[in-house]
């Protein structure tokens, strides 16, 4: 059976990002968890957000679905959803659906939040393998 652990961490050194940590596998089983997480943030007014996904070993289309459905309203908020850490085999799904053309990767969680603070240049991001 799949399972799926998260953790969220928000710091008083970035008082407006909050980092969700993910563990597992994201799938239509699964999938429920994690928007209610980001449900309860967005409730919040929580609308920085990391996810680290290093260890996500598979997103099915329902969890892909999750934060595209998301990204509308919470851009809309000023914020964003920062994607990092993802495996390979996660980050070649990423790309193959296109999917960096709307969310944006960095390959770990200090460059994703330098990005929410400015102090990143486009091109210091994660750039496609």
């Amino acid at each position: 059976m799949d399972s799926i652990k998260i953790s969220v961490h928000e710091s008083d050194r970035d008082p407006d990002l909050t980092v969700v940590r993910v563990d597992g596998v994201i799938d239509t089983l699964t999938a429920t968890q994690l928007e209610e997480v980001l449900d309860k943030l967005l409730r919040r007014g929580r609308y920085q957000v990391v996810l680290d996904l290093a260890g996500v070993d598979y997103i099915s289309s329902a969890g892909w679905g999750i934060f595209i459905s998301r990204i509308k309203e919470i851009r809309d908020n000023g914020g964003d959803i920062k994607l990092a850490n993802m495996v390979a085999n996660v980050l070649e799904i990423y790309e193959l659906l296109e999917f960096d053309n709307i969310l944006a990767s960095f390959d770990n969680v200090n460059m994703a939040r330098a990005a929410f603070s400015g102090m990143m240049t486009e091109s210091a991001k994660k750039k496609p393998r």
